[in-house]
């Protein structure tokens, strides 16, 4: 059985972008760190303003751009707490109540530590272009917004929600920008998306409700607790535990974003933006392990029989948010300024991550299994809100310093989390520095820090998610503004 591809994930963000989350980052969810510097946002003038608000582009005077690399590391852990009663490994009670000799006391209390610490290069480019001086802007940025990266060791108790896993999805944006009036500037963007997705995992076939069907129908018979709601003793078998490994699977998209901008008088700046909402349809090959007796020779003689290795299609559907910000900027005096960026992103719409597989190998007539099976994980997730304040400090000469403390709510609900979505209640925190090497050239630098406050979950559907979560993610990036 393959492993997801390290080449292709390179590939992944044209050479400019691969960032990092373990589930979730600068705003939950799938959400990378920064997107341009990070002390970009909704109401910053700045060219990265194509993703956060293309309404900012119309006071950008002069051709601008802003382009950076970087490295972000991430640290995720896990430490599984099973609280129900799970049946040997090595057993074939399908269905409750299970005989007592077959019952695993040692598959109780907390598993060892999982542990995943992905690295991955980080960058965006942005640049700004007046068309008509003072009136109309036209800008692109190239960045990658939504990522998730994360590979742990093989066979740990995290197996069966993840054992690598890749998803990117880099946006190519033109955008344009039209001031209005010298104090209000409107603009928008339209993005064509390219992701990329490649997921290794170990597939419970207790989940599957085609299979139980067909293994409780006739000619089989086999009594079956299996489905969708299967409850924790008739799972994580080893003969229905199935390496399930998705491979170059590309997704395209288009979306679009908007904003405006209103700058009142010389000091104060403030913003409001819209970015609707994508859904990704990850169009790859998939490989499944079914090498085991039981699905290849023990009932052949009543229809059911795979091939050791299924191959075939395989769509993965993720669904990328709405997004509302909104931001205000207030020069101090002294050389000195405030920011507050606040940012509310319609998770909710995550109901659950589905793969679609398609083949004829996966076909059983007699059983009443067609060649096209739906794997889904449900999400269920919330809608996040997100606040952070950001202080400016001029040193004078050519040194400028900045600080950004935030807050971001958690996305995954404990019914549903899992360490393909590690999420929680995110501390922010972020320190920049920008050095003038000229009027027109700056060189800027900045290093980002994000932490859950550790999370216990004790009440995970069907005892699947429970136990201990921790995640940290560091940003460090260098990145040059210059202007013409």
């Amino acid at each position: 059985m393959g492993r997801p591809s390290r080449t292709r994930a390179a590939a992944a963000a044209a050479g400019l972008a691969l960032a990092l989350s373990g589930g979730g980052a600068r705003a939950q969810g799938l959400t990378a760190p920064n997107v341009g510097t990070s002390a970009s946002g909704p109401a910053t003038l700045d060219p990265a303003a194509v993703h956060w608000n293309p309404g900012l582009l119309g006071f950008l005077d002069e051709p601008t751009m802003l382009g950076g690399l970087g490295l972000v590391v991430g640290d995720l852990r896990y430490r599984r707490e099973r609280r129900a009663l799970y049946q040997r490994e090595d057993s074939f009670d399908f269905a409750l109540p299970l005989d007592p000799s077959s019952a695993d006391p040692a598959k109780t209390g907390r598993a060892p530590e999982a542990r995943a610490t992905p690295v991955a290069p980080l960058g965006s480019l942005f640049a700004a272009l007046p068309l008509v001086p003072g009136r109309l802007v036209a800008a692109l940025g190239v960045y990658t917004p939504y990522a998730a990266l994360a590979s742990f060791e093989p066979g740990g108790a995290q197996r069966w929600a993840v054992e690598e896993a890749l998803v990117t999805a880099t946006y190519v944006t033109p955008s344009i920008a039209f001031r209005a009036h010298e104090t209000l500037s409107v603009g928008a963007g339209v993005s064509y998306v390219r992701g990329l997705a490649e997921i290794a995992r170990v597939n419970d076939f207790a989940s599957v409700p085609e299979l139980g069907r067909a293994l409780g129908g006739p000619p089989i018979n086999q009594a079956n607790d299996f489905g969708p709601d299967a409850p924790p003793g008739v799972r994580e078998l080893d003969v229905m535990s199935r390496r399930f490994v998705l491979q170059g699977a590309w997704a395209n998209a288009l979306t679009f974003n908007a904003g405006l901008a209103f700058r009142p008088d010389a000091r104060t700046l403030a913003g409001l933006s819209y970015q609707h909402g994508a859904t990704m349809n990850y169009n790859g090959r998939f490989q499944l392990d079914m090498n085991d007796s039981f699905f290849t020779n023990d009932l052949a003689s009543k229809g059911l029989r795979f091939k050791p290795r299924v191959e075939g299609d395989a769509t993965l559907t993720v669904p990328l948010p709405p997004i509302l910000r909104a931001g205000a900027r207030r020069e101090l005096g002294g050389d000195t300024a405030l920011a507050l960026s606040l940012t509310y992103a319609f998770w909710s719409r995550v109901r659950s991550f589905d793969v679609l597989v398609r083949s004829p190998d996966l076909a059983m007539p007699e059983l009443g299994l067609g060649d096209t099976y739906r794997l889904s994980l449900p999400r269920r997730w919330n809608d996040t809100f997100g606040a952070e304040l950001a202080l400016f400090r001029g040193l004078g000469g050519p040194w400028r310093l900045w600080g950004v403390a935030g807050y971001h709510s958690p996305a995954s609900p404990d019914e549903t989390i899992d360490v393909a979505s590690p999420d929680g209640h995110r501390l922010v925190g972020a320190v920049g520095a920008g050095y003038a090497l000229g009027p027109k050239l700056s060189l800027l630098g900045d290093f980002e820090a994000q932490a859950i406050l550790p999370r216990r979950v004790v009440n995970s559907d069907y005892d699947l998610g429970n136990g201990l979560y921790n995640l940290r993610v560091f940003a460090l990036g260098l990145y040059v503004r210059a202007s013409l």
